[in-house]
């Protein structure tokens, strides 16, 4: 079943909406978010006390970071579709609980071949979550709070860069990476059970183009998702997207040669300057939901164009360095919530699913080339080459969007009640 997403008439009568989900669902997704990014990204913080245990390089032992990201590219799709008929939020809390348990694997594997099948299952599960976490979300809320919403599930990944990842290397120096690992995956447990002891979980109102009014959006079908409408405008902006942060991973990897041998900062500013990026994110991370809730056609190409023109600032001079890092922290900072904002906006109801995985596919896309590209570029060419890579990475993405937003300027918005928003 396909949604018109170029007009739908207002109903003449309301239908009787639908119960709202519990007070505690949106917290429970946003530590479902936090546990989940922080098993993600804990690795990068324990690769050495891994490979030392297991007897491998650390070169070896980073395995269990890039099979993470290739993972997710490879089977959030499939995986959405694959439970397409079954309720969301228990879809959720499973695919969780199924990170949980690899995780704990990992933490008792023997050898880096049985760590590293075990980070697979995690990883897809985790991709499973995060495919489905924003569309879940708007299945939760009204059509205008949307960009809060997902702003508030979002502030889970930006506690566990910040807070969760030094926290599990801290916990690994003092009792092992196999202890820290193990205490990671019991984090998963509590929001889990939240989400299964509050059933499939409801919209605020009736959905829309939901054919088999289970309210989760899947249409209660298989059909073939790039045919609606709202698919095309959903992989530009993902496409977009993903160039955007090719150029943002392209630089970040490489921050600290960036802002020293590039823009002339001492190597014992590094640190000070790590902590400003981390930081600004805070902010954006706050002003992203207010932004796209009141221009949410123009948010994401206005962000894009301010991240391509920030890091073409980066490698000039020491005071404007430190000032584009902590405006690039910012930019991070919006980014995300305001990219899956829109594409679960511009997606129909009836493929919010398969959107959400797209939007995972294309961030991780856009991690593994970034970063895999501005090595290349660094070692070949040096800073001032990987600063215009990256800023031309970044304006590519910002192109893209800009012109989808040219050319479909009244781009519609399918709500919650059924009646088509325009932005």
């Amino acid at each position: 079943m396909a949604c018109d997403t170029t007009s739908a008439p207002a109903p003449t009568t309301a239908a009787a909406p639908r119960p709202a989900p519990p007070r505690w669902t949106l917290p429970a997704l946003t530590a479902a978010g936090f546990a989940s990014v922080t098993i993600e990204l804990s690795p990068t913080g324990l690769l050495p006390a891994i490979a030392a245990d297991l007897a491998v390089s650390t070169s070896a032992a980073g395995a269990l970071v890039a099979t993470w990201a290739v993972t997710l590219a490879a089977t959030s799709l499939a995986l959405v579709r694959a439970t397409r008929r079954l309720p969301r939020q228990r879809v959720v809390a499973v695919a969780l609980l199924v990170c949980g348990a690899a995780t704990l694997a990992t933490a008792a594997a023997p050898t880096l071949a049985l760590a590293v099948a075990a980070r697979i299952v995690g990883a897809a599960a985790h991709g499973l979550v995060w495919a489905l976490l924003v569309p879940h979300v708007a299945a939760l809320v009204p059509p205008d709070r949307l960009g809060r919403a997902v702003s508030t599930v979002l502030a889970g990944p930006t506690a566990a860069a910040v807070l969760g990842v030094p926290a599990a290397a801290a916990l690994g120096g003092a009792l092992g990476w196999r202890v820290a690992l193990a205490v990671l995956a019991v984090l998963t447990l509590p929001p889990a059970l939240l989400l299964l002891s509050g059933g499939p979980g409801r919209p605020v109102g009736p959905r829309a183009c939901d054919g088999d009014g289970d309210g989760d959006g899947d249409g209660g079908g298989g059909g073939a998702w790039w045919r609606d409408p709202s698919a095309r405008p959903v992989v530009r902006t993902a496409v977009g997207a993903a160039a955007l942060l090719a150029g943002h991973f392209a630089a970040v990897t490489y921050l600290a040669v960036l802002v020293t041998d590039g823009a002339g900062l001492p190597a014992g500013a590094v640190p000070g300057v790590l902590l400003v990026f981390g930081l600004a994110g805070v902010p954006g991370l706050v002003l992203a939901g207010p932004l796209s809730d009141r221009r949410p056609v123009a948010a994401l190409p206005l962000t894009a164009v301010a991240f391509a023109a920030a890091l073409l600032l980066l490698g000039t001079h020491p005071v404007v360095a430190l000032a584009v890092v902590a405006v690039w922290g910012v930019l991070i900072g919006l980014l995300p919530p305001v990219f899956q904002t829109r594409v679960t906006r511009l997606a129909a109801p009836a493929v919010r699913d398969v959107a959400g995985a797209i939007a995972v596919t294309a961030l991780n896309v856009g991690i593994a080339a970034g970063a895999a590209l501005g090595g290349a570029v660094l070692a070949g060419s040096g800073p001032t080459a990987l600063v215009l890579c990256a800023a031309g990475l970044a304006a590519a993405g910002a192109l893209v969007l800009s012109v989808g937003r040219i050319t479909s300027p009244q781009t519609v918005v399918p709500g919650n009640d059924g009646a088509s928003v325009r932005p």
